[in-house]
């Protein structure tokens, strides 16, 4: 990671304004350009199993996956999916749990070991296993009146566990970073301490003591600033060298009231996933809509932070499906899928091509199942560029090079779109439009760009259920 930020250090050059910078070229014939990279490898990732919550068992999600022309499953399961009302400063030990299922439950030896059967049975489907995770919750209120769970449905996603020691670790598992209500607490600690005084009144100057003591642990212990729960996790799934997302950050879904009167309140944590420590990916694409991808939001911002060395590493957009059931309420397996461009089928390619940005997210209904054949930057001069990965040094005159291509479900309409409209943006503004026909030929646009760094990507808005975040291609551009 250091070698990268001096990298963009050394080559940190002001950008000019927009308007100045980027323009497309003269519509003049562009030289045919032989497809210089393997194409990418079709996966989804955020599937749940029976590990946990979901319905379906590993064989039949390997079943729905190769049906889709899906090559690469990544299994997260919860970990520990646990609502605890507990007591600080000990909420682990005083207070009422209501487990759901989950690995905790289940066993992580019994999931890891079932993935690996399952690699053994289909050695063409490459399957990763990892988690879906909360890194820690908090409550406000009292029962009964205003009971308050907060950010329980804040989720960070893992992928690349090959042993227990890997889940195990992690703060979630433990239930590490929950935290009690403070009114709840405090009532709890004035009761308890009403009876010492009452037990020990003939003791006079003890009692005194054990109940001062108790009243000022107490107080101590529920003044103290709470840890960083995402930062915690963050650090140990890294230590353990698992592959970190945030899920889905800007849903409305998690404000709503929840059983037995509690209301649940997981606001949107978008600034969360664009401010350090963060994961190395986020969900880009998933069954909710945000604005973090819209050109200039959140997510374009960041980048150029990036870039210009305010921020020590890019986060890349990832596809989360949230899969549990397949055709409850329309979801089905495989309307969340991701284009990986790895340098080999294996656990290790897959997900440095997903450390590198190296991918392109998906969302679209079940009869479609549009993939990226071609997606490269091409200088004039030098070496053509994949999404994602290292900023390099390129000449102002560039070429843009994307193919779409779909494969037969068996479920398409007669009638299907023949052109998806993109756009290009760069620096988080739009520099062209493009239509991009399906099963065509590959749309070639070039560009001009100015002096200075740059992040151009592509961005397919929603049509016909469909829409695509491809993550960026970071480039220089030199005097």
């Amino acid at each position: 990671m250091l070698p990268r930020l001096l990298l963009v250090l050394v080559w940190l050059l002001p950008v000019p304004a927009m308007g100045d910078e980027t323009a497309m070229a003269p519509t003049t014939a562009v030289p045919e350009i032989s497809q210089p990279f393997a194409p990418p490898l079709r996966m989804v990732m955020d599937i749940r199993s029976v590990h946990s919550d979901g319905r379906h068992d590993l064989e039949a999600l390997a079943a729905m996956a190769e049906a889709r022309g899906i090559g690469v499953l990544g299994v997260n399961d919860h970990d520990r999916f646990t609502i605890r009302l507990g007591v600080d400063p000990i909420p682990q030990m005083l207070g009422y749990s209501r487990q759901q299922p989950s690995l905790y439950e289940s066993g992580v030896e019994s999931f890891l070991t079932d993935i690996v059967r399952l690699r053994q049975r289909h050695p063409e489907l490459l399957v990763l296993a990892g988690t879906e995770s909360t890194p820690g919750y908090h409550w406000s209120g009292i029962p009964f009146r205003d009971l308050t769970l907060h950010d329980a449905e804040r989720h960070i996603i893992t992928l690349g566990a090959e042993t227990p020691q890997q889940i195990e670790s992690l703060p979630s598992f433990d239930l590490r970073n929950i935290h009690g209500s403070r009114e709840l607490s405090l009532a709890f600690w004035f009761v308890v301490a009403l009876l010492l005084l009452i037990v020990l009144r003939r003791h006079g100057r003890l009692a005194t003591v054990l109940v001062a003591a108790v009243v000022v642990l107490a107080v101590i212990a529920l003044l103290r600033k709470p840890a960083d729960a995402d930062a915690e996790f963050l650090k140990v799934a890294t230590d353990e060298g698992l592959f970190t997302a945030w899920a889905h950050p800007g849903t409305l879904s998690g404000q709503r009231p929840g059983p037995m009167g509690v209301q649940l309140d997981t606001p949107p944590y978008s600034a969360r996933v664009f401010s350090q420590p963060t994961a190395e990916a986020f969900a880009s694409v998933y069954g909710d809509t945000d604005s973090n991808t819209e050109p200039g939001a959140r997510w374009d911002r960041y980048l150029l932070d990036y870039l210009h060395g305010r921020q020590p590493a890019p986060v890349w957009g990832i596809a989360a499906g949230d899969f549990h059931v397949q055709g409850e309420a329309n979801e089905y397996l495989g309307n969340y899928p991701m284009d990986v461009w790895a340098t080999a089928k294996t656990a290790a390619a897959v997900l440095q091509a997903l450390r590198d940005g190296r991918c392109v997210a998906w969302g679209m209904p079940q009869a479609r199942n549009i993939r990226v054949a071609e997606l490269y930057l091409k200088p004039v001069s030098g070496e053509p560029l994949l999404p994602g990965g290292s900023v390099a040094t390129v000449a102002s005159r560039v070429e843009l090079v994307v193919r779409l291509v779909e494969q037969d479900t068996g479920l398409q309409p007669a009638v299907q779109p023949a052109l998806l409209k993109g756009e290009w943006v760069v620096d988080g503004k739009v520099a062209a439009g493009v239509e991009l026909p399906v099963n065509g030929e590959a749309v070639r646009l070039p560009l001009d760009l100015a002096p200075g760094v740059h992040a151009v990507r592509l961005h397919i808005p929603m049509q016909a259920g469909i829409r695509m975040e491809a993550n960026p291609f970071l480039v220089r551009v030199s005097l």
